[in-house]
């Protein structure tokens, strides 16, 4: 769940710090990362190549399960805001700690959902982990359709007192969560986040 800043080098130029979640598990080799191509850098980084150096600066946040002592964790992610989860339900499966899983995540079409594989993948590795993909723009989706509100909520969490919460996506989308859970009756102090933007 931690992120770290990346610079890469680029016919003699360096680029400008820019932050990225860590996708990979402390379990695996190596380092990965997922980006959505929204800018200037990150749409630049498909021309990426091996013999480009890279400045890695890392790692940066608290952003994980492993600093609460919850036993039951509740993932909301939003679009490419699914990163961090990814490292941390990597590591879940790798190394078995324990814990109930509840991942909320909501995008816009079935063909926004990333990793969708591998997430099916530790669906029928963990019996502790339950996904819900929630739709907002595909109408012919089987599935929840709408955003990650106050019914879905109710509907899919059950105990909405129960456990600790994680919120990572856009940040009106947090907002808008966070805003929910805390009139749903979510102590604060179990409500944690991940800001995907420096802005």
């Amino acid at each position: 769940g931690q992120f770290m800043f990346v610079r890469l080098q680029r016919e003699g130029r360096i680029s400008a710090p820019h932050p990225f979640t860590i996708a990979s598990s402390p379990t695996q080799k190596g380092l990965a990362i997922c980006a959505k191509a929204v800018g200037d850098f990150t749409s630049g980084l498909r021309e990426t190549r091996p013999s480009d150096s890279a400045y890695v600066d890392m790692p940066y946040g608290v952003f994980s399960f492993v600093y609460h002592k919850a036993d039951r964790l509740i993932f909301i992610a939003g679009g490419i805001g699914i990163t961090p989860f990814l490292s941390m339900l990597r590591y879940m499966r790798d190394r078995n700690p324990g814990k109930k899983v509840i991942l909320l995540w909501g995008n816009k079409t079935e063909k926004d959902i990333a990793f969708r594989a591998e997430l099916d993948s530790m669906v029928s590795e963990m019996s502790s982990l339950k996904v819900v993909h929630i739709l907002s723009r595909q109408g012919n989706w089987p599935g929840p359709k709408g955003h990650v509100d106050r019914e879905m909520l109710k509907k899919h969490v059950g105990d909405l007192t129960g456990g600790d919460y994680f919120v990572c996506g856009p940040p009106s989308m947090m907002k808008d969560v966070r805003k929910t859970l805390y009139s749903l009756g979510v102590p604060r102090r179990h409500i944690h986040s991940e800001r995907f933007a420096l802005r």
